[in-house]
């Protein structure tokens, strides 16, 4: 009865010869045959044609008989002709006198189990590529990003110092300027969109000022707006404009909209943005243009990934298609909501963003703005960096700020300069020739009071997090944000 009722496994006996002869509940379960139906027959019928073919039901009966017992894996027929993977015992049962009866045979249908296995492989799979993306992307971003730092140092020394060489240079410098912090934010916005797809990207939240992010953003937008002639209205009316956010975030997706707007705006145009209450108090930020406009049919695809309202709109005005995904995601993580309104080709378009509103209060970014070009206090700084051009640009640009700068390019030359000399500040690059940045911090705090800055090409939530744990104060991502970087020298001097 105990056997006769098992529905999980087909258990059943086999005549010496391999025949059939009794049949369970489970044995009609899986292999869909009733005991009338099979009883009799050989378990061969069971086996694929390849198997029958290769003698696998009478080899398996033969090895049964010599070893008492045998295991078997593979494919099994179904009544209806359909196979399952099956895991098979088959046992041999002899008399008194060591002579064949016959064989006890239990099947148990594995299917489960191998798409269990199978899923937890691509799993384990999945992880391991998207590590290896992961650390691709990494890699990437340090190497692309090493480069333009000295460029951009240079330009912004450049400018400083506008008033030494022939005043058509200017727009040239702030023209290299534009176009380096541009593929800057493309480098970001790849590696934004490897957090959005892992859910990494946690947002800082604090009370912010959305006006003066508004601002702020505007003001970098500047010489992109100048460059093309195009006339912007700004009215910031909210009456209630604090929200509690990322400053960093929410002023990235106010530049995206309005970058995006001056990249979409013929010369000569118009932009008008606004700031307004809802009749809920929420905080809303609208961006209107003159520009090309969006049809309506593809305005749904517009935040997604790599999505752009016509194909045609990449090869002319670039772009990888990622900021307004990324826009999308950080609105939402926020809980508020981004909107496009369109009335097709030709017509412009207007971007909204809603966020919830807070009491206003004190003053308070996560942004700053221009920093002034005098410092607050000329500070003793080490520059670690084994990068040729970028060593030299940033030196020079830093003593331009009134600072002492002494320089190495490697750990070992650091910790010797250290060793002889007190500082104020260390600003360090990772990855060095003989070491890292991070031994380099980790043993200067042993040995005198120092603030330390990563200047690095690795931004990562792993690298920053690593970063602090190794001692290090501030963590600025290559190409530097140099109204950043006195800000930062600016903090540890006060």
């Amino acid at each position: 009865m105990l056997v006769d009722n098992v529905e999980e496994y087909a258990i059943y006996m086999l005549d010496p010869a391999g025949n059939v002869m009794t049949w369970n509940a489970g044995a009609e379960k899986i292999k869909q045959y009733t005991a009338e139906e099979i009883i009799g027959k050989n378990f061969a019928s069971f086996y694929t044609a390849e198997d029958v073919a290769a003698d696998k039901p009478q080899r398996n009966l033969r090895e049964a008989s010599r070893k008492g017992h045998v295991r078997d894996q593979g494919l099994r027929i179904r009544k209806d002709g359909s196979t399952f993977p099956a895991d098979v015992v088959i046992t041999a049962l002899r008399d008194s006198g060591g002579k064949i009866r016959g064989f006890s045979k239990v099947t148990r249908d594995i299917t489960d189990q191998i798409r269990s296995r199978e899923a937890e492989a691509a799993k384990i799979a999945s992880e391991k590529a998207n590590q290896s993306k992961d650390n691709f992307l990494a890699a990437l971003s340090h190497e692309l990003r090493t480069p333009l730092t000295p460029a951009l140092a240079a330009a912004t020394y450049l400018a400083a110092n506008a008033d030494k060489f022939p005043s058509e240079f200017a727009e040239d410098v702030e023209i290299i300027k534009r176009n380096v912090r541009l593929q800057a934010r493309l480098i970001d916005d790849l590696l934004d969109l490897t957090r959005v797809t892992r859910g990494k990207l946690d947002p800082q939240l604090e009370d912010v000022d959305a006006h003066v992010l508004v601002r702020d953003a505007i003001e970098i937008a500047n010489s992109s707006i100048a460059a093309k002639k195009i006339t912007v209205s700004a009215h910031l009316n909210a009456r209630e404009h604090y929200i509690k956010a990322d400053s960093i975030r929410i002023h990235q997706v106010f530049w995206n909209l309005i970058n995006n707007a001056v990249k979409f705006t013929a010369p000569g145009g118009k932009i008008d943005i606004n700031t307004c209450n809802d009749d809920r108090g929420r905080f809303q930020f609208e961006i209107t243009d003159n520009g090309i406009g969006i049809e309506v049919e593809r305005q749904a695809a517009l935040f997604k990934p790599f999505e752009q309202a016509d194909p045609s709109i990449r090869r002319q005005f670039g772009g990888l298609g990622l900021g307004l995904a990324i826009s999308k995601h950080l609105v939402n993580l926020h809980g508020g909501a981004i909107e496009v309104q369109s009335r097709g080709r030709s017509f412009g378009s207007t971007f909204k963003v809603t966020l919830d509103a807070i009491p206003n209060g004190m003053e308070k970014s996560g942004v700053d703005s221009q920093a002034s070009q005098k410092s607050v206090k000329s500070l003793r700084i080490l520059l670690v960096e084994d990068h040729g051009d970028t060593r030299h640009t940033l030196s020079r640009l830093l003593t331009h700020f009134g600072h002492q700068i002494s320089v190495a390019d490697n750990t070992r030359s650091a910790l010797e300069i250290m060793a002889s000399q007190k500082f104020d500040v260390v600003l360090c690059d990772i990855g060095l020739p003989d070491g890292n940045g991070y031994d380099v911090i980790s043993q200067a705090k042993r040995k005198q009071p120092v603030k330390a800055v990563a200047i690095t090409g690795f931004g990562t939530e792993d690298d920053i997090r690593r970063g602090k744990e190794a001692g290090f104060d501030f963590h600025l991502v290559k190409p530097v944000d140099f109204h950043e970087l006195r800000s930062v020298l600016d903090k540890v001097g006060a």
